[in-house]
């Protein structure tokens, strides 16, 4: 993706990620899942199952909503939103990151959404929630300063 500009109306990034996704392969989604594999390891076991497969689901579905959308997205992207998704999408050499990023990109500053979706179980049985105005993630906090977490990006707000 080409480095994205401040003035650049938000119809115009979702364009290009529309164009990103077209084709992505059934091997790439397979290829999606064993990342998750490998990243869910350090889950505790009662939670690695339901994680993955929560993921996974909302992975592929925000992809086919991309693919598929009609939806139009008025105004332009800040010179703040620009930055962070040319750090965002910088850091993309591998495929599977590429298609990840891409879906940040698209549920962060199109959807205006969390990254992960409200009632997405974490330890502690804590959840992402809303509270009508506002996203709430309760482990932000604990990955917002790892240079490999994409938290810093999320609309949601550390509890």
């Amino acid at each position: 993706m080409d480095k994205v500009y401040t003035k650049m109306p938000l119809d115009e990034l979702n364009e290009i990620l529309k164009r990103e996704v077209k084709d992505i392969s059934l091997k790439e989604l397979y290829d999606l899942s064993i990342h998750f594999d490998e990243e869910r390891k350090y889950l505790p076991r009662e939670y690695k199952q339901e994680y993955t497969e929560s993921v996974i689901k909302v992975i592929v579905s925000r992809i086919a909503m991309l693919k598929n959308s009609q939806a139009t997205y008025p105004g332009k992207l800040s010179e703040k939103d620009a930055e962070a998704i040319n750090e965002i999408m910088a850091d993309s050499d591998d495929r599977i990151e590429y298609i990840l990023n891409i879906i940040v990109v698209f549920t962060t500053y199109l959807k205006k959404r969390p990254i992960h979706l409200p009632g997405t179980v974490f330890p502690g049985l804590q959840t992402i929630y809303s509270d009508g105005e506002d996203y709430y993630c309760p482990v932000k906090k604990y990955h917002i300063d790892n240079p490999n977490a994409l938290c810093k990006y999320c609309i949601a707000k550390a509890v």
